[in-house]
């Protein structure tokens, strides 16, 4: 089945309560101040919600503006949601709790819960946005076990968060099918704009990558931080940080990424292999997505520029792989 929402713009706080629980199940929706929906005094009001499902994956979306959602027991028997949540914050700052946990979030954290346990999540005032991944609980409990016992926060600024980002961007850009609008676009860095769609992906490969950093991220969060992290684990958060910061730089490629690293190429080439990935593949994935959004946000330059400035010195080379990654020429839909 394949049944894809794109993101809703709702002008009420009815209409967006509407649309929470189409995508994330029964909440009630009222201001952060504690009102009621009726309180909330923002005019004109704005929010967003769009949901992604397809091959076993579901992914939720929202923006809001100075709200609160809170699910309680009452809600929860309203509906027949039972699956972990994995929330990336993209912008804002919003305060997750459930039980006796509670965490503040900033861009890039993640927070996981449980759908089925009352919780009350509070965003800040301005443009929040997060999105959520839904796991099952039955699988869940047997990828994960005992490391979803409580709530659990994985910080943004760690090497697991960045992986995941990418990753979650990757099945983002899959479900929506390539080159199509994407929610995963929290902010206005694009240097946050890594991931891509390739020909030899598939669903498999993704969910597998994805659910085996998340695991590691788990561990690592249970720990404190200080989990054993097997050598090829860290050799991948640690190129991925130097993708975000190097990729712009035309002479910059694979064999300056292991001299960066302290790498050999066959270890580089095994610890993207273990997430479905390669540091080739990767570093072109990022270079496209760069200019892919200055190209729609910089009227200012021409594509020339934006391609050079993105980090490409072939400007035959950068047609085609614009081409093939996101299905129209640059500055076809500008």
């Amino acid at each position: 089945m394949h049944v894809v929402f794109t993101p809703t713009l709702h002008r009420t706080v009815d209409s967006f309560q509407s649309g929470v629980r189409q995508v994330c199940g029964n909440y009630i929706v009222r201001s952060a101040s504690g009102g009621g929906s009726s309180d909330i005094g923002q005019f004109p009001f704005a929010a967003r919600t769009g949901l992604l499902r397809r091959d076993g994956m579901e992914l939720a979306y929202v923006r809001l503006p100075d709200l609160e959602i809170e699910r309680t027991a009452a809600q929860i028997r309203t509906d027949f949601v039972d699956h972990f949540v994995f929330t990336m914050q993209l912008s804002g700052a919003a305060e997750m709790a459930q039980g006796t946990a509670t965490a503040h979030l900033r861009p890039n954290d993640i927070f996981i819960s449980d759908a089925t346990r009352p919780s009350r999540f509070r965003f800040a005032s301005g443009a929040v946005e997060q999105i959520s991944l839904h796991v099952p609980r039955s699988e869940g409990l047997g990828r994960f076990g005992r490391l979803l016992d409580a709530p659990a926060l994985i910080r943004g600024h760690s090497g697991f968060a960045i992986a995941l980002k990418v990753l979650l961007q990757r099945v983002t850009r899959q479900m929506t099918d390539a080159g199509a609008a994407t929610v995963v676009d929290g902010d206005d860095d694009p240097a946050d704009q890594s991931s891509g769609w390739f020909e030899n992906d598939t669903p498999e490969r993704l969910r597998e990558a994805l659910f085996s950093v998340l695991a590691s991220a788990l561990l690592d969060a249970k720990a404190g931080g200080n989990a054993p992290r097997e050598k090829h684990d860290r050799l991948y958060e640690e190129a991925l940080c130097v993708i975000h910061r190097k990729a712009n730089d035309p002479g910059f490629g694979p064999g300056q990424l292991c001299d960066e690293l302290g790498a050999s190429p066959r270890q580089l080439q095994r610890s993207f292999a273990r997430h479905g990935d390669s540091a080739r593949e990767q570093l072109l994935s990022t270079r496209l997505d760069r200019a892919r959004r200055r190209i729609l946000t910089d009227p200012g330059l021409t594509v020339t520029e934006i391609a050079y400035a993105s980090g490409f010195n072939d400007l035959s080379f950068f047609y085609r792989a614009y081409r093939r990654q996101f299905g129209v020429a640059p500055g076809e839909r500008r």
